[in-house]
């Protein structure tokens, strides 16, 4: 009579009056480590938890083979649903996976959804002689192993059916791609295979197969020469993220793939030497960037050794990122060469710049000229930001007097901001040239925004500059933006 008060007590508890269809979804919205370690606790809280929570197999399937009792444990009340299986071989150097557990496992290999290997060749020689069944409802599979020399991957894996893998990810492995049967694949990522272990032509078979293919991640996985003849270009065409980290930065792999429109690429590079690495990674056909023009927008982050260039339009958009170290230490110029590269591109359709971090802070002296030659082009330019920069070789650029051409260079720019460290030193002299000249020239400003540290004082200039703009915004902040708030969009 006790138990059944304290039952009926419970029933009459706020949180049970959900559902118990609603209530037995709730755990599966934990974060993966918090419900292997509270699962278990939930079924301890009270009888009706524990028949219900049993009772869902969906909440059971996720298995580590850490404890042998807790293995049993899951897989009988997962009954018939699919597992997912994730297995390591050292953490804080002792093993998580228990061989007894992983027995207990293999009669129920074939309804495995999920699988996660990670650890060293051990594991993985282990693990074959189970996985040459056929597992047709893997969706996701994932190969991290950080052994050298990298191990084979068996080429009877799975029977060579993967017809429903959607997300495969290898990592310190050495595989025979292509695999055959990947039509569902939507997710791939290779990455540290041993350059000579790998060809163009088996990465571009590979991509043939599994034409689904939407996002891709190539890290230290591709060969600097190709195999393929020079003529063989496949197509990706549900491409949407592209995502290449290549040590030294090349494009042989882009000379052979057409990147279609909407597509992100982004590329990676490490980079020493004196000349640009941009156009080193780009395809020797800009025809194949079919995600690339029109070309709207263009962000520079340009400190002293790390570059970033995004090129973006309506179609998609272009990343190129990395660190660039100039064997003649002269980083003075580094800048000037990666706005120089970008002349590889057609720029007159960008309508808006933002450059971020132009002169390092150790460097007294840049190639006044860049700038120049960056704008020279863009005849749609709208809005230019500055942040952090050397203002004056983008003023004199703009100004029709003081340009090398003596023409009046984008003339569709409407609004300037320049994020200062000091608001009290900064002179506003060229400035207000370049405003004046411009509304000479019938191109009149509609906006200067000057944003930045220090006293407020505007000063006479201020009001004279407004003389030649329709708006002029002068204002203190905390602190100029980084890259997020400068150039309205940041790195993940």
């Amino acid at each position: 009579m006790l138990s059944l008060a304290r039952s009926m007590k419970n029933d009459f508890a706020p949180i049970n009056r959900i559902p118990s269809d609603v209530f037995s979804l709730i755990p599966k919205y934990l974060e993966k480590s918090e419900m292997d370690e509270n699962l278990i606790a939930l079924t301890h809280v009270c009888h009706g938890w524990r028949e219900l929570l049993i009772a869902t197999p969906l909440l059971w399937t996720q298995l580590d083979c850490a404890d042998t009792d807790k293995t049993r444990v899951y897989i009988e009340r997962s009954k018939l649903s699919p597992l997912e299986i994730s297995l390591s071989l050292f953490r804080r150097g002792e093993p998580t996976y228990l061989e007894d557990a992983l027995l207990l496992v293999v009669p129920h290999i074939s309804r495995t959804k999920s699988l996660s290997i990670g650890g060293s060749t051990n594991l993985l020689r282990n693990l074959t002689p189970h996985l040459s069944c056929p597992i047709p409802l893997l969706k996701t599979l994932s190969i991290n192993l950080t052994c050298y020399p990298a191990p084979a991957l068996e080429g009877a894996l799975f029977n060579g059916d993967l017809s429903s893998l959607r997300t495969l990810s290898l990592t310190g492995v050495i595989t025979h791609l292509p695999w055959e049967n990947l039509s569902e694949l939507t997710t791939f990522t290779l990455s540290h295979v041993p350059k000579d272990k790998i060809s163009i032509t088996q990465l571009l078979d590979f991509f043939l197969n599994a034409h689904r293919l939407r996002d891709i991640t190539l890290c230290h996985a591709i060969p600097t020469s190709s195999n393929a003849p020079p003529e063989r270009v496949v197509p990706l065409p549900r491409l949407k993220n592209l995502t290449i980290d290549a040590d030294p930065a090349h494009s042989t792999l882009l000379n052979h793939l057409s990147i279609p429109v909407g597509a992100l690429l982004t590329l990676e590079f490490d980079h020493i030497g004196n000349e640009s690495p941009l156009p080193q990674f780009l395809p020797k056909s800009l025809g194949n960037l079919k995600n690339l023009p029109p070309i709207t927008s263009v962000d520079l982050c340009l400190p002293q050794y790390e570059k970033h260039v995004r090129l973006g339009g309506p179609n998609g958009g272009l990343h190129m990122f990395g660190h660039w170290r100039d064997t003649q230490k002269t980083p003075s110029i580094l800048e000037s060469r990666v706005l120089r590269s970008l002349s590889c591109f057609v720029l007159s359709g960008t309508q808006r710049l933002a450059i971020t971090e132009y002169e390092p802070l150790t460097v007294d002296k840049i190639d006044e000229s860049a700038p120049y030659h960056i704008l020279l082009h863009m005849d749609d330019l709208y809005t230019l930001t500055l942040n952090q920069c050397n203002n004056l070789p983008f003023i004199f650029a703009l100004n029709p007097v003081q340009n090398p051409s003596k023409h009046t260079l984008c003339p569709k720019l409407r609004e300037i901001t320049i994020y200062v460290k000091d608001l009290k030193s900064f002179n506003i002299t060229e400035l207000m040239s370049m405003a004046k000249e411009r509304a000479s020239a019938g191109t009149k400003l509609s906006s200067i925004t000057i944003v930045g540290l220090g006293e407020l004082v505007p000063g006479e200039n201020v009001f004279k500059l407004k003389e030649y703009v329709r708006r002029v915004y002068y204002r203190v902040e905390e602190k100029p933006p980084g890259w997020d708030g400068a150039l309205g969009s940041g790195y993940d």
